[in-house]
């Protein structure tokens, strides 16, 4: 699989090395102020890991982030505004992102440091279920 992704941190310095990161993102995903990030131009209100950039290979660039409530969202180019990820999920942070050319998947981490991934299909571009992964990929 491969995946290519930068890390904007909104409030907090974060060891960049520990997620695999390649760079930090200015743009389209920026810090901003406490509790916030912009990406694509969308603002919005999340916990200190800030947002995710996701520079995909395969399909579309996205954002993802982890709002205060543990609420996971994700925008891209053109969405509107953030939306929030299918399947009620919630989490910490977003810790990973994977691909390959039948599709896309993002990883978060629970408080209680469990992982969770959710997986979307390029053949129908659309976002499934968390379910719970103990494997270094989802």
């Amino acid at each position: 699989m491969n995946s290519r992704f930068r890390l904007a941190v909104a409030t907090a310095a974060v060891s960049l090395s520990a997620f695999g990161v390649l760079g930090v993102a200015a743009s389209p995903a920026s810090a901003g102020a406490t509790g916030t990030a912009t990406c694509f131009g969308y603002t919005g209100n999340f916990n200190s890991g800030g947002a995710y950039f996701v520079d995909w290979v395969y399909g579309p660039d996205e954002c993802f982030g982890v709002a205060p409530s543990g609420t996971i969202w994700h925008t891209w180019s053109g969405a509107g505004a953030w939306k929030e990820m299918p399947g009620d999920g919630r989490a910490a942070n977003v810790v990973a992102a994977f691909e390959s050319s039948a599709g896309k998947s993002v990883k978060v981490v629970t408080e209680s440091g469990n992982y969770y991934c959710n997986y979307d299909d390029y053949a129908t571009n659309t976002w499934g279920g968390w379910y719970r992964t103990s494997t270094d990929h989802c």
